[in-house]
């Protein structure tokens, strides 16, 4: 039998376990089998991998598609991702309305478009849309919710969106529990020492990173990021913590898992990794929360290497470079990196000793496990997506964001040289991009129905 898709003679991540020299084959879209390297195949397209490390397609659990572009995003920026590995991304949705009448609109909006594989977390704002969840879940195969604690007042009024407080936080986190199987994905700060330190701040006239910094600070995060916990715990809810950034919001992490083992999940982002507010470009380094400090660099990586950190993101916002004009205080917070965020990554996880295998699973199959898209994603057993990464370890690939496909026009990263950059990616059995160049086509991507699990066993 001649099977679809032979990659050949790679050094196969199987993220969490081990790597092993071995042949992949993917039929009809999914993956087929691992073989011993050398056993005759023949194939329709063979993608030679010798030297270079195989892995699953990569989940970025954490984007924002649309912030910037518009619809386009959804062709612009899931394009960019599969550049960088990721064949999959799920995105925030964020609207008052009634989310029953939104989402399919924006369901249907997005498979016309997206070049790589999607799901959506619906920010829930308002009492109807906390009422509709159990509806929403059954209807949209949509297990994962976003909440922010930063919106009060009228702090998302720009945006439409209602003030809300600790008392609706908590009914979510209980309805949560009730509808059970479903993850709470929030955005931990204190808003209202927020409102008081940029005041004070901004009357200093000081404009650099490190006021941003200064003005939501890592103590603001970390006694929010605590209080949720606290609250995750008596609604007998699961928790997943988004883009932790410092050392205090991690220990508080460390602390809930030790107490509630299998609810409490944390994410960063590459960026917190990397960079911080004294080394990162001005403005385009402004992002929610703030860069920190190097000793917060080091206290995540220990996160990622003791298994507190589960997953790494990018929080991709593909705003264009003019919104970050008019100093720290006016330019817009976030910036891309769905395509720099596996290749920077595990350039310094590398450079760190972090095992391979133990660096992928927090970008494939812990975000697969934890948001419903276990085993069809983020793993390479027989049966599950054929989508597939080729990345070459030993070659130096220098940023810059005319190479990145986003419609965002600036990286962060411009002018880093790293390795691990993906020469190939295949989603569900089709070369998308193909010696670093892209292949596919806008609409080749599926909405993805994620799956409830009320079990989720996450690796290191």
């Amino acid at each position: 039998m001649k099977v679809d898709v032979l990659v050949r003679r790679g050094d196969v991540v199987f993220p969490g376990q081990c790597i092993r020299k071995a042949d992949v084959i993917i039929q009809n879209g999914a993956v087929a089998g691992i073989l011993a390297p050398g056993e005759t195949v023949d194939a329709v397209e063979i993608i030679e991998a010798e030297n270079k490390l195989v892995l699953p397609g990569c989940i970025d659990a954490h984007t924002h598609l649309t912030m910037g572009p518009g619809e386009m995003g959804y062709e612009t920026e899931t394009r960019s991702a599969l550049y960088g590995g990721v064949t999959t991304t799920l995105s925030y949705y964020l609207d008052a309305g009634d989310l029953e009448k939104c989402l399919p609109n924006e369901i249907a909006t997005g498979e016309a478009k997206v070049c790589g594989d999607f799901g959506l977390h619906p920010c829930i704002v308002t009492e109807g849309q906390l009422d509709a969840l159990p509806r929403l879940v059954d209807r949209f195969g949509v297990c994962s919710f976003k909440f922010f604690m930063i919106f009060r007042g009228e702090e998302g009024a720009y945006l439409g969106i209602p003030g809300n407080d600790d008392g609706f936080l908590f009914k979510l986190l209980r309805a949560v529990k009730h509808t059970g199987g479903i993850m709470p994905c929030v955005h931990a700060e204190n808003i209202e020492l927020i409102w008081l330190l940029k005041e004070e701040i901004k009357g200093k006239g000081e404009d650099r990173l490190e006021y941003w910094d200064r003005a939501r600070p890592d103590f603001g995060e970390a006694e929010a990021t605590s209080r949720v916990l606290y609250y995750a715990e008596k609604a007998g809810s699961p928790i997943y913590v988004v883009h932790i950034t410092c050392k205090d919001a991690l220990e508080a992490i460390r602390r809930a898992k030790r107490k509630r083992p299998g609810m409490v999940f944390a994410e960063t982002c590459t960026h917190y990794l990397t960079l911080t507010s004294e080394n990162a470009q001005f403005p385009g380094g402004k992002v929610n929360p703030p860069l920190r400090s190097s000793h917060d660099v080091e206290a995540l990586w220990h996160g990622i290497a003791d298994g507190t950190i589960d997953v790494v993101g990018s929080d991709h916002v593909p705003r264009r470079f003019e919104h970050k004009k008019g100093g720290i205080w006016k330019a817009s917070a976030g910036f891309p990196g769905t395509a720099t965020m596996l290749p920077v990554y595990l350039n310094e996880g590398v450079r760190r000793e972090i095992p391979v295998e133990l660096l992928v699973a927090k970008v494939t199959v812990n975000p697969a496990v934890i948001f419903g898209l276990a085993p069809m994603k983020g793993s390479l057993l027989p049966g599950s997506d054929g989508d597939l990464v080729v990345v070459d370890p030993q070659n130096d690939v220098t940023i810059t964001a005319s190479a990145l496909g986003s419609d965002a026009d600036y990286t962060t990263y411009e002018g880093c040289t790293v390795n691990f950059m993906p020469t190939d990616t295949i989603l569900r059995g089709r070369s998308v991009v193909k010696n670093s160049h892209f292949v596919g086509e806008a609409g080749e991507g599926n909405y993805l129905h994620r799956q409830i699990s009320t079990r989720r066993p996450v690796v290191v």
